[in-house]
Order: structure tokens, then sequence, then C-alpha cells
């Protein structure tokens, strides 16, 4: 055992110093190299660590940096543009309501009459007139394309032809007999949405001659009523004699002035405008008898519409047939040309008409001739035969498509 010469506290046979005092145990001094020295080949060389700055400029910048800066660079490329409009007009296009409407629609309408006498007993002479379906535009109609075409007109039994160039049956009916009349039409209507504004319009000293018996008064039009050349002043102040905008101003009128309700007969003017009602031959005729008194050429178009339409998914379901009437009017346009638009109040189109239609006839502006249409079954005899009419479609096509965001 060996003990510390300077404080005597014992010293373990590793210590090279006192655990007690510190103090150097002779002969156990650590040997100390000279850094000039060479490591022994068993020693860890120390190396010093020179840190050299990456020549890529990208290992500065983190990883999510490089990430956004990639994607903003595809974003701003002239093709990621383009898919981006491309997309937006897409989904506009899916989030936009729009109607419907075919181009074209083919169809076989049958009109099918029963004539018959209510007493059953006695008799009666009776006459049913209606108007041949013939293409369009005729008349005084100023389209430059066939938007309406008649393939065939074919009727059970056979028809005169009066001097209105209509189709007439007479004959007489007694006690319980029942007449039936078949007429077959098969028709192409294509629709009409002309590609017009105020800005297209000329004015009412651009409209030209040859068009003054629709600027008289017939049957039931009457422009030379000082109540409806009062309401024609109100609708010409203002527009400079545009006709667009007067045509306008005379469908806005009625449309905020009057509600439907059906009629039996057309009524006149005055009756209308008292009453603040009325229906589609009610409509027409005051709006013509307004725009004629404004220096605008106007008409009535008559034919048949159906109540119902369902065409959702390539269908072509048109169900209760009536009698309808619109209007035509004459425009002239700033490039010196002349047209011919469609106004059909009842149903709110302004200067269009979709192809769910048949025009029977256009007003050739005698005021007999638009008598006569309205009272198209007469009866004479002991006893007053009356009439059924069954009007169904036996075949329809709709071809063409065109969507509209408003009617």
């Amino acid at each position: 055992m060996q003990l510390c010469d300077f404080c005597g506290f014992v010293i373990g046979q590793e210590d090279n110093k006192c655990k007690n005092c510190s103090s150097q145990v002779p002969g156990r001094e650590i040997i100390k190299e000279a850094d000039n020295l060479k490591l022994s080949p068993h020693t860890p060389k120390k190396t010093n660590i020179v840190y050299t700055p990456p020549r890529n400029w990208g290992r500065y910048i983190p990883r999510k940096t490089l990430a956004l800066l990639l994607v903003i660079g595809l974003v701003m490329a002239p093709q990621t543009q383009s898919l981006i409009r491309d997309g937006n007009e897409y989904w506009n296009e899916l989030n936009t309501p729009y109607y419907n409407i075919p181009q074209t629609l083919e169809l076989t309408l049958i009109r099918n009459f029963t004539i018959y006498l209510p007493s059953e007993s006695g008799f009666s002479d009776y006459k049913l007139i209606l108007s041949k379906p013939d293409n369009r535009p005729s008349g005084p109609q100023q389209d430059s394309n066939i938007w309406q075409e008649v393939h065939s007109v074919s009727t059970y039994p056979d028809y005169i032809e009066n001097e209105a160039g209509r189709m007439e049956w007479n004959s007489t009916i007694s006690d319980r007999e029942r007449h039936y009349i078949e007429v077959e039409y098969k028709v192409s209507v294509n629709t009409l949405r002309p590609d017009l504004n105020p800005e297209d319009s000329g004015t009412l000293d651009d409209i030209p001659e040859g068009y003054e018996a629709y600027l008289e008064d017939e049957w039931l039009i009457e422009p030379s009523l000082p109540i409806i050349n009062e309401l024609a002043s109100e609708m010409v102040n203002g527009t400079e004699g545009n006709v667009i905008l007067i045509l306008q101003n005379i469908f806005d009128y009625i449309m905020d002035g009057y509600y439907y309700e059906k009629s039996s007969i057309p009524k006149s003017c005055p009756e209308s405008i008292e009453q603040g009602y009325g229906d589609c031959d009610d409509f027409s005729i005051l709006f013509s008898s307004i725009a004629r008194a404004a220096g605008i050429p106007t008409w009535l178009e008559l034919g048949k519409i159906p109540a119902f339409v369902d065409s959702q998914n390539g269908k072509c379901d048109l169900k209760d047939w009536g009698g309808h009437a619109w209007i035509n009017a004459i425009v002239p346009l700033n490039d010196g040309t002349i047209t011919t638009v469609n106004i059909d109040i009842a149903n709110s189109y302004f200067m269009w008409m979709p192809a769910y239609r048949i025009s029977d006839w256009v007003d050739d502006g005698n005021g007999d001739n638009l008598y006569s249409y309205y009272y198209l079954f007469s009866s004479q005899g002991t006893t007053k035969a009356n009439y059924l009419e069954n009007t169904y479609v036996s075949d329809c096509e709709l071809t063409g498509n065109l969507k509209l965001e408003e009617l």
C-alpha cells in the first residue's frame, strides 16, 4: 500500500495523483508529446472541417418554397391559362339556367270534327270553313327563308275551296246523325329568333310604301280611335322614331298593364282597355291598333299551338292544341332592308317565335276575311247543329337545339 507523501492519503495502483490533495505521485507523471511529433498510426487523426458553399443556389431554398414556385409557374403558363379559361366557361355553363328550344319541329297534326244535333231531332244545313296551312313566309311577310313548310294536307271527305282560298264543307244533318270530317297536316316549322336590337332598327320615316292596308282600320283593329291615338303618342315619345323601341314600348305597356283571361270571342280595344284583361286575340288586336296608329304596319297571324309541351331528353310530347293569334310587324333596318318580326304577347315572346306552332292564315288586310276566321262554323234549319273538335299529334320529331338564357 502506497501513501501520499504530502497528506498520507492512500494512493491506488492506477492513480497518478492523490485523490485527496491532488499531489503528483512520483514516477507516475503523464508524458506530453510535442506538437510536432507524429501521432501513432492507431491514434485517430483530428481533421478540421472546412464548409464550402454549394454551387447549386436551389439548395438554399426550402422544398416547400420550390414546390410553391413550381405551382405558380404551371398556373402562369399560357397552356394552363387556356385550360383555366375553358374550365371557367364550362363551370359557368353548368351553373347557368337555360331553356332548350328545338330548331325544327316536324309533325303530323290530326284535326277531327264531329257534327251533331243537340236535340237529336229535326235538321240543319251546316257549313265548316277552315284556313289551309301553307308555306311561310307568305303575303306581306318579308322573311327570306322558309320557316314553315307544308308537306301535305289531306282531308276526308274532300273539301271545296271558297273565294278566300279556304277549305269548305257543306252538308245537311238530321235527327241522330253524326258527320265526321278529318284533316291531316304534315308540316315542318323552324324557330324564328332574329338577332335584332334597337341599334339595328330604322325609323318610322324609313318604312316603305305598299303597306297602307296595314295602317288602316280593319275589323276590331281600330288605329283611328282617339284613345288609341293617345296611347300611340305615348309609345313613340322619347324613341326618336326608332321602330323597335316603339314596338318594345307597346309590348311592355300590355304586358305590365293587363292580365291574361280567356274569352270566347275577340273584344274591341275599348273593351280590353276598360276591363284590363284579355287573351291572345284581344292582346294582338290592341297591339296592332296602337302600332298602326304609331305608323308601323302590323297585322295578325293565326294558327294553332299546343298548351302542353314536353321536349325533355329528346321527347316530342305536344298536347291540347288550340287556336292562337300573334302579331307580325314591319321593321325597317338601318342597312336599308326591311324585315318582319313576330310578337306573341300571351306567351311573352318579343320579336321571336318557337317552333311549337302551325300558321293557318296571315291577315290579308281584308276585315271580312279576318272576321270569318273566327266564325268557322255556321248552321240553319229547324234546329242548330254543333260540332266537337279533337286535335292531336300522331307523329312528331324535334331536331337542332337552341340554349336560351331567357325567353
